[in-house]
């Protein structure tokens, strides 16, 4: 479940460098901008590009900010840790977050995440690695310093956020780049490719088939006219889910709704101008216990949120990592509900 990522934020990016490697050690500079006594919005995303050398690479972004290294000026796009399995991010661009920021020439990205990163190989083997140095890539000004367990690294570039508009800048960590050293021993360290997308780029992204994703909880559920409140961290969106086709698409929304089960929607575009989205695809995320697992039938019962239960059945699950059995921990995504059974799209089995 862990790919390359797009962090993908709403303004427009200018690289110095048109391509960064993450490495371990070192300094970077910045250049001068201008600002203006106005603000615009600034979308955060993420999203990756698929390698089919790991199932699963888990990282934990803490931080990222737009600063201005000349007048001093900051904008803190993300605060709040978020742990992305970055290959549930494929074909994808997953919204994070909405910064309203002042309209400044930023002229760098401040990105902090966690070092280590927790690895999934085709076999099944799951192994914790640290970030580390890009070999044959010491000269270059864009670095990553790690210290204490985070990393964090300094993008130069001219990143000019316009008043009253959103606009585009995206970062790629690409798993195409992906290397593993000394993969499930105690030394494990991996490198990865760090690139910076522009609007256009982005734009690429969609016309290459890639969607836009967003997650949050259900509230106001209409099932007559086929639409919800999503809250999310990026705010709230008003989700028609009239082109969902989906067996028991109701109860499961109905669940998510009663129980605050976190929900993942996906369509071809968010529209941040009237904050709605016309959705494609919504999945109901369930983490829990498994008992009464019936290998034979793909069912078993899942127990959540301490004391409540129910039944699934992963017989159509698209994907089930690691081996399923009595007493496992496991994350569902649930895409239906046959009248007896919630129907899984993916299962995953934790620390398998």
């Amino acid at each position: 479940m862990k790919k390359n990522i797009l962090i993908s934020l709403g303004v427009l990016f200018i690289a110095a460098a048109s391509l960064i490697w993450i490495s371990c050690g070192g300094g970077s500079g910045g250049s001068g901008s201008s600002g203006v006594n106005s603000s615009g919005s600034v979308a955060l995303y993420a999203t990756d590009d698929m390698s089919l050398d790991y199932k699963q690479v888990t990282v934990t972004l803490n931080a990222v900010s737009l600063e201005h290294k000349g007048t001093g000026d900051t904008c803190a796009l993300l605060t709040t840790p978020v742990t992305l399995d970055i290959t549930d991010l494929s074909s994808m661009i997953q919204l994070l977050d909405v910064t309203s920021c002042p309209a400044v020439s930023y002229n760098r990205v401040h990105f902090e995440f966690d070092e280590q990163v927790v690895v999934t190989d085709i076999n099944d083997i799951t192994t914790t690695c640290n970030f580390t140095s890009y070999k044959d890539k010491g000269n270059n000004p864009n670095v990553l310093i790690c210290d204490a367990g985070n990393c964090a690294i300094d993008m130069n570039g001219a990143v000019n956020v316009i008043g009253n508009q959103n606009s585009q800048m995206a970062l790629d960590f690409d798993l195409k780049r992906f290397e593993v050293t000394d993969f499930a021993l105690p030394g494990c360290s991996v490198t990865m490719k760090v690139s910076p997308l522009n609007s256009d780029d982005i734009e690429g992204k969609h016309d290459g088939g890639y969607e836009e994703g967003v997650s949050g909880y259900v509230f106001d559920l209409d099932t007559g006219a086929k639409s919800f409140t999503l809250g999310a961290e990026s705010g709230d969106f008003t989700v028609s889910y009239v082109n969902v086709i989906s067996t028991g698409i109701d109860d499961i929304l109905a669940l998510a709704e009663t129980d605050g089960l976190e929900v993942k929607v996906r369509a071809s575009v968010i529209d941040l101008d009237t904050g709605s989205i016309d959705a494609s695809d919504i999945d109901v995320v369930v983490e829990g216990t498994v008992s009464v697992h019936d290998n034979l039938l793909h069912t078993f019962t899942l127990t959540y949120d301490t004391d409540k239960t129910l039944t699934v059945n992963y017989s159509g699950a698209g994907e089930v990592e690691g081996e399923i059995a009595d007493s496992s921990n496991v994350e569902v995504k649930l895409n239906g509900y046959d009248g007896v059974n919630y129907l899984a799209k993916e299962v995953e089995v934790e620390n398998y």
